[in-house]
């Protein structure tokens, strides 16, 4: 009996082994300038305040997808930061950067209030044109 035992937790542990190490989950994805819909060289992909991935000179990017990956940051200066949360389904990203705009004689709040209704009056037609015209490879799940 004892050997049945210690034989089902080693299949167990080997199973549940299988199941946590054995698939490797790579996120693919492209990011775009605002400006031209052009690729974005060099933009640096982080989570938890390490970087894991930089965008090539065809704004692609790629890394594995780790347990404690569940945000990434997207920076580069004179850009608005992007922050995306990475689902389970999710495995290519496709995003446009707004630059960084500077509001003279306003408020912090003021001016986030004002970058908040840009981004979100410009970014739905910039990513409608970029699906019209097939920058973005694949389906993104953003």
């Amino acid at each position: 009996m004892k050997k049945l035992n210690f034989n089902c937790y080693i299949f167990f542990s080997l199973a549940f082994l299988q199941i946590t190490f054995g698939q490797e989950i790579i996120i693919t994805g492209k990011i775009l300038d605002s400006q031209n819909l052009v690729p974005f060289p060099s933009v640096l992909i982080s989570s938890n305040s390490k970087v894991i991935a930089t965008t090539d000179i065809n704004g692609n990017f790629e890394f594995k997808l780790t347990p404690e990956i569940k945000k990434i940051k997207i920076n580069f200066l004179g850009i608005q930061e992007e922050q995306v949360i990475i689902t389970n389904d999710c495995n290519h990203i496709g995003i446009i950067l707004i630059e960084q705009g500077i509001y003279d004689f306003v408020t912090l709040k003021a001016a986030e209030r004002k970058q908040k209704r840009h981004r979100n009056k410009i970014l739905p037609k910039l990513y409608a044109e970029a699906y019209e015209k097939n920058l973005f490879e694949k389906k993104s799940c953003r």
